[in-house]
């Protein structure tokens, strides 16, 4: 059974008598974060819902429009357990590492941050992007999605779906010009996304095999 962090009352008292919550009338902004690094929502805590969240693991927020406690996937089930929690050098804002459970956003998408104002292209920010869908689309499939389709077929399906599109950048690369290479890579590149998060491995962790070989490498000056 998944369940969250969970504080011992003692450890409550301390957490809560750290923070200040008189600067916004009694509440304080909360960031959850996932675990990959990927910011899901902003929402706002109360002493009461602070309290609630430390006590069973589950993140609860305050509802400013309803002036009620709120837990997270009460209705959706989308729960959010706590991996971790972190205060602000003011001691007046919170940030949790949190394990999302389906998508973050009420609107299906697995963060609430999805309007771009100017985006910014950081490689590694747009591989968690694509992360997130694709955990979205595997905790709560979507009718007529590609990648709900190719999960519900199962690894087999999603390892032959990457093998073709290996096959397809290979043959651009001899045949076609460089947009169509390009754009067979972006594909060759989700597709191993998608199979890695049904195996339940995260792209940082291949990111991180290829630091350490690169490290071993520069140890033994062959890189």
């Amino acid at each position: 059974m998944m369940e969250g962090i969970r504080f011992t009352e003692e450890e409550i008292n301390e957490v809560e008598s750290s923070l200040d919550f008189g600067k916004l009338q009694g509440i304080l902004p909360a960031i959850a974060v996932g675990e990959e690094g990927q910011v899901l929502m902003l929402a706002f805590m109360n002493r009461e819902a602070l309290r609630a969240t430390l006590r069973t693991g589950r993140m609860h927020y305050w509802s400013r429009s309803r002036k009620r406690l709120w837990m997270k996937g009460e209705e959706s089930g989308h729960y959010q357990y706590v991996l971790g929690l972190y205060a602000d050098c003011d001691s007046d804002a919170l940030l949790f590492r949190v394990r999302q459970v389906g998508p973050a956003c009420h609107t299906g998408e697995g963060s609430c941050f999805l309007r771009p104002v100017r985006a910014y292209s950081g490689r590694e920010v747009v591989l968690s992007e694509l992360e997130g869908v694709i955990r979205a689309r595997m905790g709560e499939p979507r009718e007529g999605s590609y990648t709900s389709k190719v999960i519900s077929a199962g690894p087999k399906e999603a390892a032959k779906k990457l093998g073709e599109e290996a096959v397809e950048v290979s043959i651009a690369s001899l045949a076609e010009d460089k947009e169509r290479t390009v754009s067979e890579s972006a594909d060759l590149v989700y597709h191993l996304l998608l199979l890695l998060q049904m195996k339940g491995i995260a792209f940082g962790e291949v990111l991180d095999e290829l630091r350490r070989r690169r490290r071993e490498k520069g140890r033994g000056n062959g890189g």
